[in-house]
């Protein structure tokens, strides 16, 4: 009780002013939640009888270009420029992508999906435009694996371009590898390149022994290398399905992500955000395991990636972003019932939402009940960590 009066009061009278561009997590983490949670209310809307069209493109729309695309915007758009002691984003850089960002959801949830595509097209490049500025302007080189983040950016690219390009035809191949690429590869190969980074930040396990420069030593480059054919291979592995050999390329991207989690996801050492994080990883690893073993239900095991994958990941990532940079870093030590009760909901979303395609006698209820626990642990989440993103502190 007193630490939550401690956090409002924090919040009427922030010790310093809130530096927006150079932390621009604070103003993409709530919006981020709210495209995601009225991605997932339209859902209930629908099944409640309130007239609207049925929202499975809309929902896709904003999962991934409104809420997973924001939190990844806030997250690299923070740490990218201080990895590389580069110069942070400035206000009209942050402000022309929110913006893009922002006005992408909005048409998107008014039907226009070629439009709203379009512009989440000029976001990603806007975004992209910005990190490229401060890779010239580094000091210090990026982690090796975050080669597989410059290859999601790439993914979400072309994706959004070719699903832009073949809009209304749902069922073609260009519109599906598109739809792969931004769905899947512009979330997951991000993710597969900042975990094993900050798993160990959190663990305060020895950081690389390649030394601080500029340049990529040869070392550098062997570690690139090998993070850049496993997104290569995923990337790959989405094409062949697409030439009728869906169980062959679901096997080599099963494959391609065992080999890369088995050699650079740090397994030793134990904390409650890096146990979440750990649980993520490995989820998405059996549900991309369960679409090549059972291609059939490959929609419902989608879910598997994307709820109890990607989206614990993001709240468990942000979570700590917000906390330590709200001079809040010493909480996270112990365990917190708001993450254990977010990620409880995330789990049952996931099995109500496989469960609707195994029993269709009882969809519509599963599905709602999915919409429900996302939205309940969302809500938890917002409540706990959302008010301390207007906290700030000198570094």
């Amino acid at each position: 009780m007193n630490d939550d009066a401690s956090s409002a009061g924090q919040i009427l009278a922030p010790r310093v002013p809130l530096p927006l561009a150079e932390e621009p997590f604070r103003i993409f983490f709530p919006t981020g939640l709210l495209l995601g949670t009225v991605g997932v209310s339209l859902w209930v809307l629908y099944y409640s009888g309130v007239a609207i069209s049925y929202p499975n493109v809309t929902h896709a729309r904003l999962m991934i270009e409104g809420f997973m695309a924001s939190f990844i915007f806030g997250f690299l758009g923070t740490a990218g420029p201080r990895l590389t002691s580069a110069p942070p984003f400035s206000f009209s850089e942050l402000a022309t992508i929110f913006t893009l960002d922002l006005f992408a959801a909005g048409t998107h949830l008014g039907g226009a999906h070629r439009a709203g595509d379009i512009l989440f097209l000029l976001c990603l490049l806007a975004f992209l435009r910005s990190l490229a500025r401060r890779f010239r302007q580094r000091k210090d080189s990026p982690p090796p694996n975050f080669v597989l983040v410059a290859l999601g950016f790439a993914s979400g690219v072309i994706g959004v371009a070719l699903i832009a390009f073949t809009e209304g035809e749902l069922y073609s191949r260009t519109y599906q590898f598109g739809s792969a690429l931004l769905n899947e590869c512009f979330v997951l190969l991000p993710i597969l390149g900042v975990a094993p980074f900050f798993i160990g930040k959190l663990l305060d396990l020895p950081s690389s022994s390649l030394p601080e420069s500029r340049a990529f030593p040869p070392q550098w480059r062997r570690e690139a290398a090998f993070a850049g054919l496993i997104g290569i291979l995923v990337i790959a592995s989405f094409a062949i399905e697409l030439l009728n050999w869906a169980t062959s390329g679901g096997w080599i991207r099963v494959v391609a992500l065992g080999l890369y989690l088995g050699k650079r996801l740090p397994f030793r050492g134990r904390s409650h955000l890096a146990n979440h994080l750990r649980a993520g990883i490995i989820i998405i690893l059996l549900g991309f395991l369960a679409i090549a073993a059972w291609p059939i239900y490959r929609v419902g095991a989608l879910h598997i990636v994307f709820i109890s994958g990607f989206n614990l990941i993001v709240f468990t990532v942000a979570t700590r972003v917000v906390f330590g940079h709200s001079g809040n870093l010493q909480k996270l030590g112990k365990r917190h019932w708001f993450l254990i009760a977010t990620a409880a909901l995330l789990h049952l979303t996931m099995i109500s939402r496989v469960s609707a395609d195994l029993i269709p006698a009882v969809r519509i209820v599963h599905l709602l009940s999915a919409a429900i626990c996302w939205l309940l642990a969302s809500l938890i989440w917002m409540l706990k960590v959302i008010p301390k993103v207007a906290i700030s502190e000198p570094e």
